[in-house]
């Protein structure tokens, strides 16, 4: 085999391996960027509507579900819990 031909080789092969650990690298570098960014929080503050009682509330389907009244509605507010963020409201006039 031709001494120039196997260095062509290996060299070639160098450069594959070097700039497959740089997109490797990268990869795991956006991956877990993400990853920390998706997590749950932990706490999550909810201000009562004005002038309104809170009266119960309810879990279902990683949503949260706040039911608040007064004497002319009934307002249900819904969050999410992993980013608890506001979804929608609800109101019931009574």
């Amino acid at each position: 085999m031709n001494i120039k031909l196997l260095k062509f080789i290996v060299i070639f092969m160098g450069f594959i391996i070097f700039f497959g650990v740089i997109s490797l690298g990268i990869a795991l570098y956006f991956k877990f960027k993400n990853l920390s960014s998706s997590n749950s929080i932990d706490a999550i503050t909810i201000n009562k509507p004005y002038k309104m009682n809170f009266l119960d509330y309810k879990l279902y389907d990683e949503k949260i579900y706040l039911s608040f009244e007064n004497t002319k509605k009934l307002l249900i507010n819904i969050y999410s819990i992993k980013t608890g963020k506001f979804i929608k409201k609800i109101e019931i006039l009574k």
